[in-house]
């Protein structure tokens, strides 16, 4: 995915930099990175949501610790309550994350809401 945001550079910036001398870490550093930093930053955003589904499972599937560990011993018992409250707190903690990567979001690329 951070390669499709690095094919999203339009090849004209890319040699317009060059016929300007830059350097091939140059181009790099001041023209490839900071136009596909944004995009970089949403595929964070996306994969660190997939992190937290493949946590959980992995909890559900083998693990003696954890919400996951909980909700399953919690369905032993038929602790609904227990159950609820795991899927919720794993819900809170997937939400804070993502709002808390559209804040970053919002502050490191702020001129990005600017830019057309």
């Amino acid at each position: 995915m951070i390669m499709d945001n690095v094919k999203s550079v339009p090849r004209e910036l890319i040699e317009v930099s060059a016929t300007f001398g830059l350097s091939r870490r140059e181009i790099l550093s001041d023209v490839i990175l900071p136009y596909a930093l944004p995009g970089i930053w949403d595929t964070f955003r996306i994969t660190i949501g997939w992190a937290w589904t493949y946590l959980v499972v992995a909890e559900l599937v083998a693990a003696n610790v954890g919400l996951g560990y909980r909700i399953m011993r919690a369905q032993r018992f038929l602790q609904t309550e227990s159950i609820l409250l795991g899927i919720i707190i794993i819900g809170l903690m997937g939400l804070t994350t993502d709002m808390l990567f559209k804040l970053a979001y919002r502050r490191m690329f702020g001129w990005m809401d600017r830019k057309g």
